[in-house]
């Protein structure tokens, strides 16, 4: 979290557009560019530490052992990572089966790598607490001086001395894990910043801790290009970004701290939004990093006085947070809940000798940013923070319900993408509705910004050919298209922005239907899709009994096996029993994939004389004899069959489903034998 972190006012959006025209349709890379530094101001990590300097560590209040006890049986299946400033004494507002991480805030250190203030830490009782309740506990630093992390990064010595004294904090206070909060890290200070993570992790290495978690608090947008995410990642367990102070205490209009998505009437007041904070973030990292991704939202909002009540009114002043209780209870009471569809955020605003505006998250907007974060397949979320909810459950209620389980993946999402089925193929819809969020910028053209919703359609070819598609120009509506090999931007073959055309050989292909992002407002909207393929000539394509799956020639029936003709049924096809071509001898039938002797059949039964008017009681008779004939010390594994003629055949083995069908037919032929005789 920069210093004053993405906190974006009306004086920041034009200084963003200074000298950035209205970028043509398909300019890279299609939003406006970022300054050289980040708007000045506090961030809500450093305004709240500030606020509570002087606090001692109070007496911690313990959830029993069996609600602990409890409280180890997760109900979440991603990380969930909270902070918990240490002037927060109450534990048993916090429900541990949906949390998985508690970040104990905070250790305060200088340039030179001292500890300038504990804050009570060692907190035996914190983290004995989270421990009974299976949750990680890390060890949050801060150091929120651009300057003094230059100084500290730079200097080899310093650098040390910051790690033996975190190191040997994190082990007196048994913690499990440290947590990195410099904000306002220069981008100066790339290098140095990279290699203090590399040394931190060595350092843990070297004293035995190869389990100890390593956390970063990263800035919702990194101004200078601080923090090589990419090579970062490979010496940390999780990059938390502090998704909020997009709009902050010194902002020009009032907003939403921790916006999700910039539409055409927020556009004048930012460009910056948690959509494009993660699309950027991503996009510096292959597909399996993004599981060490986690994103941080605010359970607070703001409070300004303003100029009138309009939707991002004018500033006058800040007054201060207000956390998601406090806005609660406003709207419960006195305040009347507003909510903006296209940003998904609620706000109230009153008169009371002027204009005050607060702008907050709750379930429903909180509900959206979660599964934003599955959708771009994060490895989780994480709130600044813990009990800024209490005593309230229904933030615990949403973490539990989002992040229960991988849902069943709709259709047109990437992992169950809608099939196109013959050619020519026609489909209408709508991005704005498209159930995929996965895919921001594309390896065919990585500038280019494309994080809208998506949807995603399967081709299957099994002969090569040239594949076309079309989407047709709209005004205000830019849906592209993509052809992949596989479900991840950088399996990218061809884009468009309408007519794609791309020679392909057999195989599985995705063809995404994506939304484009012009100056950070994405053009989502309906669409028409047309889809054609045309083989190359000379040659052929599957068999009509056989359907093309995955670039291969297949029955439709996986069940059933090609044999060359038609798909059989290997297991009962007396043609085919047990694979193709291999038949059965006359009077033989299939079962289980083996000729078994005796065909049920229209030949056996016309054998059968019509006057054997007690054929069924003979074949109850024989019955019988067959279960008197088991000599009384046989196994139980064992099976007897006896007929008339002195035949007596037995079978060892358990009751497997063949054994019994081979019994039953060898009944048959016994039955009929003893009605012949």
């Amino acid at each position: 979290m920069g210093r004053g972190i993405a906190s974006l006012s009306l004086s920041l959006s034009l200084l963003l557009a200074a000298g950035v025209a209205e970028a043509d349709r398909g300019a890279a890379p299609g939003v406006a560019t970022l300054p050289a530094e980040p708007p000045a101001g506090l961030s809500v990590h450093e305004w709240e530490l500030r606020r509570h300097a002087d606090e001692p560590l109070l007496p911690r209040i313990v959830p029993s052992e069996e609600v602990l006890r409890r409280g180890a049986v997760k109900a979440v299946d991603r990380i969930v990572y909270g902070y918990y400033p240490y002037w927060v004494r109450d534990l048993t507002t916090i429900r541990w089966s949906a949390l998985t991480h508690l970040a104990w805030f905070s250790l305060e250190m200088d340039a030179t790598g001292a500890i300038t203030a504990a804050h009570g830490w060692p907190d035996t009782a914190t983290v004995e607490a989270a421990h009974a309740a299976g949750v990680r506990v890390d060890l949050a630093v801060t150091l929120f001086s651009s300057s003094g992390i230059g100084t500290l990064c730079a200097s080899a010595a310093n650098r040390a001395r910051a790690i033996g004294n975190l190191v040997d904090r994190m082990q007196a206070g048994n913690a499990d894990g440290i947590a990195i909060d410099f904000e306002g890290v220069p981008g100066s200070a790339r290098e140095g910043y990279t290699t203090f993570i590399r040394e931190l992790r060595a350092e843990l290495t070297r004293r035995g801790l190869t389990d100890a978690g390593l956390s970063i608090a990263g800035p919702a947008v990194d101004w200078g290009g601080a923090f090589d995410l990419d090579v970062l990642l490979d010496h940390i367990d999780s990059y938390f970004i502090m998704g909020y102070d997009f709009f902050w205490s010194g902002s020009g209009h009032a907003g939403p701290t921790g916006i999700l998505r910039t539409t055409a009437d927020w556009r004048p007041f930012t460009s910056w939004a948690a959509l494009r904070s993660i699309a950027t973030y991503t996009g510096l990292v292959d597909a399996a990093k993004r599981r060490k991704i986690v994103y941080g939202v605010p359970y607070y909002g703001r409070e300004w006085t303003t100029v009138d009540d309009s939707m991002g009114a004018a500033t006058i002043a800040n007054i201060g947070s207000v956390t998601y209780s406090e806005a609660r209870e406003a709207v419960g009471t006195t305040r009347t809940r507003r909510w903006h569809e296209g940003i998904k955020t609620p706000w109230y605003v009153w008169n009371g000798g002027g204009w005050h505006e607060v702008y907050y998250d709750d379930e429903e907007s909180l509900e959206v940013k979660y599964w934003l974060a599955r959708a771009q397949d994060l490895g989780g979320v994480g709130m600044w923070a813990l009990n800024y909810d209490a005593p309230h459950a229904e933030l615990w209620d949403l973490l539990e319900t989002m992040f229960a389980g991988e849902p069943d993946p709709p259709a047109g999402h990437r992992h169950n993408p809608l099939p196109i089925a013959d050619f020519p193929f026609h489909d209408a819809r709508n991005t704005a509705e498209g159930p995929s969020h996965y895919f921001n910028f594309y390896s065919c053209d990585a500038s280019l910004a494309e994080w809208g919703r998506e949807w995603v359609y399967a081709v299957d070819v099994c002969r090569p050919g040239t594949l076309t598609a079309h989407v047709p120009e709209y005004a205000s509506v830019d849906p592209d298209l993509h052809l992949l090999s596989a479900a991840t931007e950088d399996t990218c073959l061809a884009r468009a922005h309408t007519d794609l055309s791309q020679h392909i050989d057999a195989g599985r292909y995705l063809l995404t239907v994506d939304t484009y992002v012009d100056n950070a407002v994405e053009l989502e909207g309906p669409y028409e899709l047309d889809v054609d393929f045309a083989a190359d000539p000379g040659t052929t394509g599957c068999a009509a009994h056989l359907v093309c799956v995955g670039g291969e020639c297949v029955c439709a029936d996986p069940a059933l096996t090609d044999c060359g003709t038609a798909c059989v049924d290997t297991s009962s096809d007396p043609d085919h029993c047990g694979g193709c071509d291999t038949a059965c001898d006359p009077g033989e039938s299939c079962a289980a994939g083996t000729c078994v002797p005796g065909a049920a059949d229209a030949d056996a039964d016309a054998d059968v004389s019509e006057d054997d008017a007690g054929a069924d009681d003979a074949g109850a008779d024989a019955d019988q004899d067959v279960a008197d004939d088991v000599p009384a010390d046989g196994s139980p594994d064992v099976i007897y069959v006896h007929v008339d003629d002195g035949c007596g055949c037995r079978a060892a083995g358990g009751a497997r489903p063949a054994d019994a069908l081979l019994l039953g037919l060898l009944l048959v032929v016994a039955a009929r034998r003893r009605r012949r005789s």
